[in-house]
């Protein structure tokens, strides 16, 4: 999780630097994915621990149907902050600071 919101908040950030722009972007989605492919390689023993009884491809079935509404869920909150609050760069960045706990 780490991971990803470092990626995100250089993605976030890369307009402010118009210089570095493609570097940060670059990197930031790198990051991105480096943490989906550490998150992927995880989830099998994760969700083999929580199997019983040989049901193992209803939890993956079930945790990809959450996953997925939560990024449907997710795109459409964001695509209402980004036409309100997060108009500005200001907006962006405490929009930012907002949602990523730790940071």
């Amino acid at each position: 999780d780490a991971l990803y919101d470092i990626g995100t908040g250089l993605e976030v950030l890369s307009p402010r630097c118009p210089h570095l722009f493609l570097e940060m972007a670059g990197l930031g989605n790198f990051a991105k994915g480096m943490s989906v492919v550490a998150a992927r390689a995880t989830r099998l023993p994760i969700y083999s621990s929580f199997a019983k009884e040989g049901n193992l491809s209803d939890l993956l079935a079930k945790g990809e149907a959450f996953s997925t509404l939560f990024n449907v869920i997710g795109i459409g909150v964001g695509i209402q902050l980004a036409s309100t609050i997060c108009a500005s760069m200001q907006g962006k960045v405490k929009c930012f600071y907002l949602f990523v706990p730790g940071l």
